[in-house]
């Protein structure tokens, strides 16, 4: 960044301080600010006022002049993460970057490689075992006209359907399409180009074929924001049928609810799907989309099947029909959170949290065929060999202390977050072939050197005394500060690595006000 772009930014924030101080309480000690602003949106994610006793809070911090900063840094598509400390004598200072952020958790993440991200699971599991669609386009259509017929026949009037595209478009679409869809879907659109906002297919609406081969509606980005390791989709329902991923070009949504959510057809199932099943995707079902069907054909037939039953509301012509949509709300006993005991049959666990582990026996879970993510919580330690035994991705221990040597050798985990008032034996992480992250709290390490021997790593949170301890960072594609740093400590950290080039370092300020 050149000068003349630094100083105005110093300018920015000087005023910015001068607004905070002006607005602060009588006796604050400190103001800290946790601002962003990017292309579409701004605000902060935390600010207080530090007052004598070591509370905060409670007062209205203004935060200005983030779209003018945001301007002077270059205005990329990435947010600008702005952190700011005030002191009432009219010192501030503040780091500002592209590439570094803050969490919920109050992490500072610092992306050095945003475009080498963990292999998802989806990507190791073999193809479908029958790769051959269970459609059926004849059935389909037949199946569609009689749908057609008994709704008009409730309705007591036919619904208006777009009519077909020539075969000539249609065919055209389809070649121009760089994907496929199944046939019996493709049947359909000989039938009608979708349905005009009726709702066919479980209150979702029916896009016309030349918005379900054009447009890409959604494809979520994975960014290591995100937390890509602690959020990795799990197994549907049944497993094996969804690939464990976030999103895939192969997953061709063909009906909205409005709402952000899909239906979608699946070309590229798990081994234990079928190829064109139907799944529902969106901003609900981002990390666990849900199967629906093995086909099309299958969700007409199910849909018919519920007119037969009566399982439907007419609401003054418009028709609701209830045919057991899977849903995000449903009851799901894959994830578990309490306290000891815990589940005897955990068949279906994919997720365990504990809050309290004392006397806590994790036998039942030893040989839990789905869990993949465990999170621990109390004084401990607790015997983690049953662990050993299930195919583990994602640790969190946040305990008095903790012995990972049960685990030696895991060959699934991933990720491994210790927080312990205890030091913890790091040398077990040598042997975890598939570790990629890993976070200390301050206390939580014997012997930092174990870390520069961990070939796989992608992502390292460590405290700023523990960043200090030791030395060259590895080769990474993110790094994490964790503690309560200042921004003198954050921008001291952050040189530590070299700056992408996508998304640059951060810049330091150092400076005064009139107070």
């Amino acid at each position: 960044m050149d000068d003349q772009r630094k100083d105005a930014m110093a300018e920015v924030l000087r005023n910015t301080a001068a607004q905070v101080a002006a607005a602060a309480p009588e006796g604050w000690r400190r103001a800290r600010v946790h601002a962003y602003c990017g292309p579409s949106a701004s605000g902060h994610r935390g600010a207080g006022y530090e007052m004598p006793d070591g509370s905060s809070g409670g007062w209205r911090i203004p935060v200005g002049g983030l779209r003018r900063l945001y301007k002077l840094s270059g205005a990329s598509k990435a947010d600008l993460t702005v952190d700011l400390a005030v002191e009432p004598s009219g010192r501030f200072e503040a780091v500002t970057g592209q590439a570094i952020s803050r969490d919920h958790s109050g992490r500072f993440l610092y992306v050095l490689r945003p475009d080498t991200l963990p292999r998802e699971p989806g990507a190791d599991q073999g193809p479908p075992t029958n790769p051959a669609p269970a459609g059926d386009p004849q059935e389909a259509v037949r199946l569609f006209r009689e749908y057609l017929r008994r709704r008009a026949d409730l309705l007591g009037e036919e619904e208006l359907l777009p009519d077909p595209l020539d075969p000539a478009e249609r065919a055209a679409l389809l070649a121009a399409f760089p994907g496929d869809l199944p046939p019996d879907l493709v049947a359909l659109y000989g039938e009608a180009d979708g349905d005009d906002e009726t709702g066919l297919f479980h209150n979702h609406l029916w896009f016309p074929l030349e918005s379900t081969t054009t447009f890409i509606h959604h494809r979520p980005e994975r960014k290591w924001a995100d937390e890509p390791l602690w959020s990795m989709p799990g197994d549907g329902e049944p497993p094996g049928a969804i690939r464990r991923q976030l999103s895939s070009p192969r997953w061709i949504p063909f009906a909205t609810s409005t709402g952000g959510d899909y239906l979608a057809v699946d070309m590229d199932p798990g081994p234990a799907g079928r190829p064109g099943q139907v799944i529902r995707v969106g901003i609900h079902y981002d990390n666990a989309p849900v199967y629906v069907a093995d086909s099309v054909t299958t969700m007409l037939r199910r849909l018919v099947e519920a007119l037969d039953r009566g399982d439907y509301e007419d609401s003054e012509g418009y028709l609701d029909v209830y045919a057991d949509l899977p849903s995000y709300l449903d009851d799901s006993r894959t994830y578990w959170r309490g306290e000891a005991p815990i589940p005897k049959k955990p068949r279906r666990l994919q997720s365990l949290v504990v809050d309290k582990v004392a006397d806590l026996d994790l036998e039942p879970v030893r040989g839990a065929p789905h869990l993949r993510l465990v999170a621990l919580f109390g004084e401990g330690p607790v015997d983690l060999s049953p662990l050993r035994e299930v195919p583990l991705e994602a640790l969190r221990l946040e305990l008095n202390a903790a012995d990972l040597s049960p685990l030696a050798g895991h060959p699934t985990l991933r990720t491994v977050t210790l927080r312990t008032r205890e030091p913890v034996d790091l040398g077990v992480l040598r042997t975890f072939p598939r570790l990629e992250e890993l976070e200390l709290a301050d206390a939580a390490a014997h012997d930092l050197a174990v870390i520069g021997e961990l070939n796989g790593l992608l992502s390292l949170t460590l405290p700023p005394e523990q960043w200090r301890r030791l030395g060259k960072p590895p080769p990474l594609a993110a790094a994490g500060l964790g503690g309560d740093p200042t921004p003198g400590q954050v921008s001291e950290w952050a040189a530590r690595f070299e700056p992408g080039e996508e998304l640059g370092g951060c810049e330091y300020f150092a400076e005064r006000f009139d107070a």
